[in-house]
């Protein structure tokens, strides 16, 4: 019987080999620790999550936004090409699109409760990257 389980086990290994890598599916179940429910299968949390920053919430460094600080306001946008389409207009910031809290920083508001998220899982499903929202 060994021989027989190390055959299955070698030929399992061998066909995950073509395929390093896999998109997944995934609703957030709980933001502190972070939990994914996978497929509606499975649990996923703690280092086995690879989160961008994007998806975590927290204040990072970057460049400055005209407009979006104080919001909400207009901010003016040029046209161009002399299509009709791309005439000068203005665009409404809404405080849910505010990012900017100074000169030098974004606030990201991270992945919520009952949000959808596609994953991609390494070989061998010991970890799962958040590619994003659904």
């Amino acid at each position: 019987m060994a021989l027989l389980e190390t055959m299955k086990k070698v030929a399992k290994q061998s066909q995950d080999a073509a395929v390093p890598a896999a998109f997944l599916f995934g609703n957030v179940t709980a933001t502190s620790p972070l939990t994914i429910r996978v497929d509606n299968r499975f649990d996923i949390t703690g280092e086995a999550i690879v989160v961008m920053k994007q998806f975590r919430a927290g204040y990072y460094p970057t460049h400055q936004h005209s407009g979006f600080k104080n919001a909400p306001t207009t901010e003016p946008k040029a046209g161009g090409a002399g299509d009709a389409a791309f005439a000068s207009h203005d665009h409404t910031l809404k405080n849910d699109y505010l990012t900017n809290t100074d000169d030098t920083s974004e606030y990201y508001y991270g992945l919520a409760v009952g949000d959808k998220v596609v994953l991609l899982r390494n070989q061998g499903g010991q970890s799962f990257l958040v590619l994003g929202r659904v």
